[in-house]
């Protein structure tokens, strides 16, 4: 019996080994696409039409309109790989973010997922170090456009450090971007759930609610003491749990807060305030209606998904469609997730799309699955637009990339040309053939009689009887 329990699993753990090679480094050698619509994704900046990019190592060399050109005006190299972009768009690379993204494989099997740790808080967990660099998800999320992931643990009320990855790469260490990207911490509730809903009373709720509030507040207090007392005296012995903490504590590095009513929301922007903490808000549902305090001080929020049905029967239809364009609209800076199990992150441009389909500005939305990202966890110096000096991570698109018809033509990640293949791709690809044998099978082995009437063009030629 232990043994048949074994083989599924094992079986299920080896189909998380991807058979795709890491891209090849980055030569010196220029890529140039020219006459395409490039996306910067820099604030402020509209679509380039007729434009091009210049690609040189790990990095973009000019971008601009008209006759392409290396930086300084200068001519572009003999030996320059030229791609004609006609018809085409460019954009920077999509940043999935808040997702578990290479921590789980397959959710029916517990081997696989790593996206979780015991205990109430672990704010030295980092979320690289658990990331499995085979996942056959990478593949998927590639062919979607997804070539930075911003991976966030879970579990816990302090689940940890979230990490910026590179789609590509042979190990953990070569795909982090940013190992420590701000700690996440779940926010409790604020709001007692519905008596349909909970197992336990209203009265019940509210004491554990105080409970939590009274253990973030003994957590942190603890840390920063500690934090203090070992800058005074190196001696004492390091707690890595709370040294995991001294950036966010400084302001040094955001804390993502995960939060989703109104009520949540404004009781921990006002908990991180006080404390002179770097508040970002994940969920953000009910934002809008504390978007003053939100605007106030500063504080973006990561919407998680568009592509979603109303929480509430009172709510409108669009409500989570609109939710982004009406807090961009409100001044808040805005990034938009997926939100979904990190199989579907190859449709981060669908939610993006949604959101300007319903009301934000098409490079705004845009801007929120490839620069707002990047600044939040920073790595916009090098990530999320289009620029001279900026690595050279981006996409060409088949056509718009918010109409669900485009797709992922090529891609670069710093400088690397980017397998756009999955197991997904092989598989349809080894039928196609199949069925294109059979079919050229049948043709040579049936006669066709003299007599065959000629079809219209386009159609197939049917034997008369």
């Amino acid at each position: 019996m232990i043994i048949m329990t074994a083989v599924p699993v094992l079986l299920s753990a080896s189909l998380a080994q991807s058979t795709m090679l890491p891209a090849p480094a980055a030569t010196q050698r220029q890529t140039v696409i020219e006459h395409a619509t490039v996306h910067t994704a820099v604030a402020a900046q509209p679509a380039l039409t007729d434009a091009f990019v210049v690609l040189q190592g790990d990095r973009i060399v000019s971008v601009g309109r008209g006759t392409a050109h290396a930086a300084d005006g200068q001519p572009i190299a003999a030996d320059a790989i030229r791609i004609d972009g006609r018809g085409k768009h460019i954009t920077p690379a999509f940043i999935s973010s808040a997702t578990t993204l290479g921590l789980i494989e397959v959710q029916a099997v517990r081997a696989t997922d790593d996206k979780s740790e015991f205990g109430p808080f672990h704010p030295e967990v980092s979320a690289w170090v658990a990331v499995n660099p085979d996942s056959n998800l990478f593949p998927v999320a590639r062919l979607g456009g997804v070539l930075l992931a911003w991976v966030f643990p879970q579990g816990g009320q302090v689940c940890g450090e979230s990490s910026l990855l590179r789609l590509n790469g042979w190990t953990n260490e070569q795909m982090t971007v940013v190992p420590d990207a701000g700690t996440l911490i779940q926010w409790p509730a604020t709001e007692p759930a519905p008596s349909w809903y909970a197992s336990t009373t209203a009265k019940e709720q509210e004491r554990q609610r105080v409970k939590a509030l009274r253990r973030f507040d003994d957590f942190f207090d603890a840390a920063a003491a500690a934090i203090r007392a070992r800058a005074a005296d190196p001696s004492l012995p390091l707690d890595a749990r709370f040294n995991s903490l001294a950036d966010v504590l400084a302001g040094e590095r955001p804390l993502l807060i995960s939060a989703a009513s109104a009520g949540q929301i404004e009781s921990a922007v006002i908990w991180a305030t006080q404390r002179k903490l770097r508040p970002v808000i994940v969920g953000g549902q009910g934002a809008e209606a504390v978007a003053d305090l939100l605007v106030q001080h500063q504080i973006p929020v990561i919407v998680l998904g568009t592509l979603q049905l109303p929480r509430f029967a009172h709510q409108s239809y669009d409500e989570a469609y609109t939710l982004p364009a009406r807090l961009a609209a409100r001044g808040i800076r805005v990034a938009i997730a997926c939100g979904d199990e990190p199989s579907n992150d190859r449709n981060i441009a669908h939610h993006a799309a949604m959101a300007a389909a319903f009301g934000m500005p098409r490079e705004e939305a845009l801007a929120a699955i490839t620069r707002v990202p990047a600044e939040l966890c920073g790595a916009a110096d090098r990530y999320g637009t289009i620029a001279p000096a900026r690595s050279a991570t981006l996409l060409i698109h088949s056509g718009d990339p918010f109409e669900v018809t485009s797709f992922v033509t090529a891609a670069w990640i710093d400088g690397s040309p980017v397998q756009l293949e999955s197991h997904q791709t092989l598989l349809r690809d080894k039928y196609e053939s199949k069925y294109r044998d059979d079919a050229d099978g049948a043709a040579r082995a049936t006669p066709v009689k003299p007599s065959a009437v000629t079809a219209p063009a386009g159609r197939p030629t049917v034997p008369s009887p």
